[in-house]
């Protein structure tokens, strides 16, 4: 599956970048199972139920997959490492993440999609 049907249909692709393939992979085996590695590109068992776009010139954009065993946040960013957190719930990928801003506006999407409450963060 390349890229284009893989972001069609929410499937499980990452590219990893440099010096935060390591820290992204180890949290994509916290929750899934990869399935494909070619090049820098990943694919792994989950759907991304949440893609939300880049702000502040620091943030290209951020995705949250529902993967077998639990939930991953996985953001690029613009001018510094990317970077993935995982978890069983909704609220510890939040709480995890080192960048609350985009944990806020990733729990503000889930809670207009449905997929969240607001007590969750």
């Amino acid at each position: 599956m390349d890229k284009i049907d893989a972001a069609r249909y929410g499937k499980g692709l990452i590219e990893l970048e440099g010096q935060s393939a390591d820290q992204v992979k180890q949290a994509i085996q916290k929750v899934s199972r990869i399935t494909a590695e070619e090049n820098n590109t990943l694919a792994f068992e989950g759907t991304r139920i949440i893609a939300g776009h880049g702000f502040a010139q620091r943030v290209n954009c951020f995705d949250v997959y529902q993967c077998p065993n639990g939930y991953l946040l996985h953001t690029y960013m613009d001018n510094a490492p990317n970077w993935a957190v995982a978890g069983k719930t909704v609220k510890e990928i939040l709480r995890a993440a080192p960048d609350q801003t985009v944990a806020k506006r990733a729990h503000g999407l889930m809670v207009q999609k449905g997929l969240a409450s607001t007590h969750d963060h």
